[in-house]
């Protein structure tokens, strides 16, 4: 039996006002209507819901029981919609975003801190992994967005959006900034100790790859974890640290780094803002996305 879900609201409304035309006043509606309405819902369930007297009308047996369940189906989808409508208006809701750390640390951050000063109400969960964990989290449904280095190795799934172009390089300390004096070629590189990110790592793998198409093989002196621990081991003079430009800038800027030349030109790349294809972003993350893509729309050069 399927009855209309403004009948039972109608029936709450007489029901705390015992008379019709005060509900009929609370729903902005006419008197007629409310009797209407009463009268179907009373011939649908097959049983009297309220009877008249002098001062209006009082809830019968059946109504009572019929009341106190429906006054609490009433208020909690009430309850549902008025969320909704706070989650749309981005007064209500969460994020969840994946990050690498290339990402956090490159792209993500401002946009963060801007969408939470404009949204204070919005909650913002981050997960951080390296790339390939972090599409395995977001076919999982456990993130709706996230930030990556591409390429993907399974894009079959997703739906990419390049957001910033990054390019690799080779950076060095003190110790060896007189390398950055001449052009040297990438299998000199063979002679020093060089620093790289864990194998697991996208850009590692790029890197790796790049090398192998120019018949190059490095053997790291050091693997580490984060781009930061690559430059400050750089620094010191512990090898050469394979990275990304736009990490070391600052450090470049300063001379605390020297950036290496070669014949060969190393690869660029691009960070991404990737979620599953065909599943739909909630509103407060569909928001987020297109605060970022409104702005790399105006600055971002593939």
């Amino acid at each position: 039996m399927s009855i209309n879900l403004e009948l039972y609201r109608f029936f709450c409304e007489v029901a705390k006002h015992g008379n019709f035309t005060k509900a009929a006043d609370k729903l902005c509606v006419t008197q007629s209507a409310v009797s209407q309405a009463i009268m179907q819902l009373e011939d649908r369930l097959g049983c009297k819901l309220f009877d008249r007297n002098t001062r209006g009308v009082q809830l019968t047996t059946e109504g009572e029981v019929l009341y106190a369940y429906a006054d609490n189906a009433v208020s909690l989808i009430k309850n549902a919609q008025d969320k909704i409508a706070n989650m749309k208006n981005l007064r209500d809701g969460e994020i969840k975003i994946g990050a690498s750390d290339t990402a956090c640390s490159l792209f993500l951050l401002p946009f963060l801190d801007k969408f939470n000063s404009t949204h204070p109400e919005i909650r913002i969960s981050v997960v951080n992994r390296t790339s390939r964990e972090l599409v395995k989290v977001l076919k999982n449904g456990a993130i709706e967005i996230a930030f990556i280095n591409l390429p993907v190795e399974d894009e079959t799934m997703l739906e990419i959006t390049p957001v910033m172009q990054i390019q690799d390089c080779f950076v060095a300390g003190a110790k060896y900034a007189y390398l950055a004096d001449s052009v040297m070629r990438l299998r000199d590189l063979q002679k020093y100790p060089i620093l790289m990110l864990e194998q697991n790592s996208t850009s590692r793998k790029q890197m790796d790859m790049f090398l192998s198409g120019n018949d190059i093989e490095i053997k790291p002196a050091i693997e580490l974890e984060s781009l930061t621990l690559l430059s400050e081991f750089a620094k010191i003079g512990l090898g050469i640290a394979a990275t990304i430009k736009e990490d070391v800038q600052s450090m470049l800027d300063r001379r605390e780094l020297y950036e290496l030349r070669f014949l060969e030109t190393l690869s660029k790349r691009n960070i991404g803002l990737v979620q599953l294809k065909n599943v739909s972003l909630s509103f407060a993350s569909e928001a987020f996305k297109k605060s970022i893509t409104e702005v790399i729309g105006k600055d971002y050069i593939s």
